[in-house]
């Protein structure tokens, strides 16, 4: 049976990693943001696997008590955010279930190695697949020539 996460921040670039790792490896993810339309790519792509929920700090029980009574279970809460009260209102669920866990990613780290870590510690299946490519934002960055000088500016796929 599959493992049920929560990531909340899931339209932040971290978030979108750890979504689309996870889903990879065969979990199911409920991808939590403030605005769910942000993440409709993501359950595009891995359409199984992945879920929407518009989740707002002070809805944190009741989104909580949603995906139990759909999945009937939850294993892993990815809390990307520096709101507690999801972790809050997890923690009776896991301890009545006796296992369960929560991470919270480092924020400085590299997006897809600290999706890859948190995926291959918390899953059977390891780190994404090779094949894999990131899900994400697009960012600008300034180019400089070869002697030195800034020039344009080059686009490169971020996770």
């Amino acid at each position: 049976m599959a493992k049920v996460w929560l990531v909340t921040g899931a339209d932040g670039v971290l978030g979108r990693s750890i979504v689309a790792a996870a889903a990879a490896s065969g979990a199911v993810v409920v991808a939590a943001a403030r605005h769910p339309e942000s993440v409709y790519d993501l359950v595009g792509a891995f359409p199984r696997q992945v879920e929407a929920l518009g989740l707002a700090p002070e809805q944190a029980d009741h989104a909580v008590a949603g995906i139990l009574s759909h999945h009937r279970r939850l294993d892993v809460l990815v809390n990307t955010t520096s709101d507690r009260a999801i972790e809050d209102a997890v923690l009776s669920h896991f301890s009545s279930q006796r296992s369960g866990a929560i991470v919270r990613p480092d924020d400085d780290a590299e997006p897809w190695a600290e999706a890859d870590a948190i995926v291959a510690a918390h899953t059977e299946a390891g780190p994404r697949p090779k094949g894999l490519q990131p899900l994400g934002s697009r960012t600008v960055r300034p180019t400089v020539d070869r002697c030195g000088r800034p020039g344009s500016t080059a686009t490169r796929r971020s996770a």
